[in-house]
């Protein structure tokens, strides 16, 4: 989502205000708006006509929540609904402070959480209509995002849903059992055929092309050693890592972090790079490189230069927490590039 990370809190009339007062006192960064006459207060903003100042503000921050009838708030945000993905979380609660309804991007903007949050704050009843919720199964969105997963295709997670609430079970290939504590009872290990099928989950770094009913979820599990000379460009460095990553069959999303050698994290270009897959990017000093034995592509030039055998396989590795490289050192340009994988997930 595009928002601030701030709650914004409206209402339009002197009752409504006191609640949203009160609403944003239990939240960190909550900013309030008032219809102009909805009393004198210096912490909130004003505003003349609702639906201009909600178009202004909709898409800076990550949640909404409208102390007035749900019918106002749901044609105030209409014009404004994008997708699941980007939406941020809205929330309707009466004026007098009895319920607090979840209207939007309830699991992945997560506005069920907040109605809950908001709810128990003013003594009121949460009122959640997600069906995944109110069956009692699990919300694969909210997991991944739990378990730290991007999801890859979100559109998937519906049929799988539709399976856990039918009282059905899907396959789900988890080599590094993520979803184990939440999803055991839910789903079976798959058989060679199943890959081809859904639905099902998809846990891995790998790229793969599954049926389109099955939810590609990507772990964080792969670290990227970069080494490159002086001076070298963003975008050199961003084309490097995708080029080896596509070749390779491995997913972006998937990275955790790149290393590299100290002496080069004040590089911009590495620094830009990390930025843009938004990534850590950490240094290892000569020691700790030297430190990793056997790497399959020493280099001397590196060790004339560097005092060290090897950068990004080295750094990868250790990235990796001593993980097992599976994607040894690959030149590109002025860009070197490997890639470890960690032995588990942490």
């Amino acid at each position: 989502m595009a928002g601030n990370g701030a709650t914004a809190v409206w209402a339009v009339t002197p009752r409504g205000a006191r609640l949203a007062r009160r609403i944003a006192r239990e939240l960190p960064y909550a900013q309030v708006y008032l219809k102009a006459d909805g009393g004198d207060d210096k912490q909130s903003t004003s505003f003349d006509r609702l639906s201009d100042a909600v178009a202004r503000v909709f898409d800076r921050h990550d949640a909404h929540i409208f102390v007035m009838a749900a019918g106002i708030a749901v044609r105030m945000i209409a014009p404004h609904i994008r997708s699941k993905t980007a939406d941020p979380a809205v929330l309707a609660a009466d004026e007098a402070g009895g319920f607090v309804i979840s209207l939007l991007s309830g699991h992945t903007g997560g506005a069920n959480e907040l109605a809950v949050s908001v709810a128990g704050h003013i003594g009121a009843t949460p009122v959640i209509t997600t069906a995944t919720d109110n069956a009692g199964v699990p919300a694969v969105d909210v997991l991944a995002d739990q378990y730290g997963l991007a999801i890859e295709n979100h559109g998937a997670a519906r049929p799988v849903s539709m399976a856990f609430l039918a009282g059905g079970r899907v396959w789900r290939h988890d080599p590094y059992h993520v979803l184990d504590p939440a999803l055991s009872q839910w789903t079976d290990r798959p058989g060679p055929a199943d890959f081809d099928r859904g639905p099902g989950i998809f846990i891995d770094h790998r790229v793969t092309e599954p049926a389109g009913d099955v939810l590609v979820l990507r772990p964080k599990t792969l670290a990227a050693g970069v080494g490159c000379n002086s001076g070298t460009s963003e975008t050199e460095l961003i084309e490097a890592v995708s080029r080896v990553f596509a070749a390779f069959r491995l997913s972006l999303s998937s990275i955790r972090g790149f290393a590299t050698i100290s002496d080069k994290l004040a590089e911009p270009g590495l620094q830009a790079m990390a930025r843009h897959f938004d990534r850590k990017l950490e240094g290892f000093g000569r020691n700790r490189l030297a430190s990793v034995a056997d790497v399959p592509n020493p280099s001397e030039t590196v060790t004339k230069y560097m005092g060290v055998n090897s950068v990004c396989e080295a750094a990868a590795i250790l990235e990796a927490g001593r993980g097992r490289l599976v994607v040894p050192k690959q030149k590109r340009g002025n860009v070197t590039v490997a890639v470890a994988v960690v032995s588990c997930m942490s």
